[in-house]
């Protein structure tokens, strides 16, 4: 869960977090049981960490997964039982300290304090390196925290090397668990589009970056919070067989008003919507992608599939790209009367999409993800036995 300054709960939940915390880590200096455990640490239980979590070869380990979300704890705690944890509970977390191993897909809190109890970190990471932080030196002590980086692809280690200027001996490129699954799972199309009742449609999925707060953004012609966009779509896609899935960013919440006017319509669905094992399924069941500065058409490139992107402004212009979301070589959609002309090439299936295995032979070269998962474990078997 991401801190957000104007919401009063999220200051009970940091501040009860922070000294549970704290608790737990003196009772566990005093009490030195670790356990042959690992620990699942993210924003939401999603992308990489989901299938580790969730995928059988995996199931020889004891893998947990801590949230700060209450509510998502809650939910997932009764799907998954005393494997969900919170750290507003000190038993759970001495638990949590317990473990051998944590995985995280971002930061870690109090994690010098984490290391000198003797337990290994991994970052799994959830996407390519998409931007260059100002303080170069600050990523490169990031990064040398964890005892593992695991790197998305041959490209995102040319990011961390040639452009944050991290050359750590920890950097270990083995592809993202996610991509495997999605590429194992890519002949399941039919059967996920059977599922949601959609065995006939065109499927559109448009998957943006997130807000970061920008106003400019989310009032921009494409922007998923602009309820005129919902209007447009509606609009043009009326009494076709083309449906318009949105799978919104993680940190990224949408209005009341939108959320009933999609409820009303049969042609657009929010990514929650959809019956899904994995939330790389979205990209499976859908014809064409929709993003804009999203590093997700990186990984859809491996389903060798359209890919075209929105011209909305950059939620966050102070910050620097890497090369990654720089002068992308896919066909633009700048305005609505663009839009109305892909949508036309939708229903006649004539999207354009040439140059999607050069860009992927450029990120990916000969990396197949079949052995990906394989190469995880091994990692986690070395610490963990």
């Amino acid at each position: 869960m991401k801190f957000n300054k104007y919401k009063i709960s999220h200051y009970f939940i940091f501040i009860i977090s922070g000294i549970n915390y704290l608790i737990a880590i003196i009772l566990r200096s005093l009490i030195r049981n670790k356990k042959n455990r690992i620990l699942l640490y993210g924003h939401k239980l999603v992308g990489n960490l989901e299938v580790i979590f969730k995928d059988s070869r995996f199931a020889k380990h004891e893998i947990m997964f801590i949230t700060l979300n209450f509510s998502d704890y809650l939910k997932l705690k009764k799907i998954y039982g005393n494997r969900i944890l919170t750290p507003l509970s000190t038993v759970q977390l001495f638990k949590c300290l317990s473990s051998k191993l944590i995985i995280a897909s971002h930061g870690i809190f109090f994690h010098k304090i984490i290391k000198r109890l003797g337990i290994q970190t991994i970052l799994c990471g959830h996407a390519i390196n998409g931007s260059i932080p100002n303080n170069k030196n600050k990523t490169k002590k990031y990064f040398e925290m964890f005892d593992q980086v695991l790197l998305h692809s041959p490209y995102d280690k040319k990011i961390v090397e040639n452009e944050l200027l991290v050359g750590n001996s920890n950097l270990n490129t083995t592809g993202f668990a996610r991509n495997q699954i999605m590429v194992e799972n890519s002949f399941k199309k039919k059967e996920l589009k059977s599922k949601n009742n959609l065995s006939n449609k065109k499927i559109i999925i448009y998957a943006p970056t997130s807000n970061r707060g920008s106003k400019k953004y989310m009032g921009s012609t494409f922007s998923v919070h602009n309820i005129n966009f919902y209007r447009y779509i509606s609009k043009e896609l009326l009494d076709s067989e083309i449906v318009f899935i949105i799978k919104t960013h993680v940190n990224d919440s949408i209005s009341k008003e939108i959320i009933e006017f999609v409820k009303e319509n049969k042609q657009i669905y929010f990514d929650k919507d959809i019956l899904i094992n994995y939330d790389y399924d979205l990209l499976i069941i859908s014809d064409v992608l929709i993003t804009d500065l999203s590093t997700i058409y990186v990984d859809y490139l491996l389903l060798e599939k359209p890919i075209y992107l929105f011209d909305n402004p950059d939620p966050d212009p102070k910050r620097e790209l890497s090369s990654i979301l720089k002068n992308i070589n896919l066909p633009k959609i700048k305005t609505q009367e663009e839009l109305k002309n892909f949508i036309q090439k939708v229903k006649s299936d004539s999207l354009e999409f040439q140059n999607i295995n050069k860009l992927k032979q450029e990120i990916y070269e000969s990396q197949d993800h079949l052995d990906t998962i394989e190469k995880i474990d091994d990692i986690f078997s070395s610490i963990s036995n």
